[in-house]
């Protein structure tokens, strides 16, 4: 018996953020992005220190979730706020600000021009999210 794959998703939430972005450009993306944050002492110490995970391990996972984020391909599951909020203590506004600097820089360098503009948009609203889900209540 084989089975069938259908996606019932809104036709906007099954679609990458821009036509030209790839699945290419999302992995030298988050290479390029996980290279500068370990260039960072004060947010490789972040990543080190409450994540948890090896470097190899980090780019893997975040593989996944911005291609999930950013292509709509679903390839990433679980809610990764959890472990953030055990780093909010550690981090400030500052630090959010260096993170998505790095990362537009990133796509600067990794992601076709045309579609910089919408990954950027998107990166921001997923980090604005992460930012105020790290706010104690």
């Amino acid at each position: 018996m084989t089975y069938q794959h259908f996606d019932i998703r809104p036709q906007d939430e099954a679609t990458p953020v821009h036509p030209d972005l790839t699945h290419a450009q999302v992995r030298a993306l988050i290479a390029s992005h996980s290279e500068k944050l370990r260039q960072s002492e004060k947010l490789a110490g972040i990543v080190q220190n409450n994540l948890n995970y090896d470097w190899d391990d980090y780019e893997a996972q975040a593989v996944r979730f911005w291609s999930s984020a950013l292509m709509k391909d679903m390839s990433y599951s679980g809610r990764p706020i959890s472990a953030y909020r055990d780093a909010a203590t550690q981090v400030c506004s500052e630090d959010i600000a260096s993170w998505l600097n790095l990362f537009e820089s990133a796509v600067e360098e990794c992601v076709a021009e045309t579609a910089r503009a919408n990954t950027m948009k998107c990166a921001t609203q997923v980090v604005d999210c992460f930012h105020m889900a790290m706010i104690p209540a």
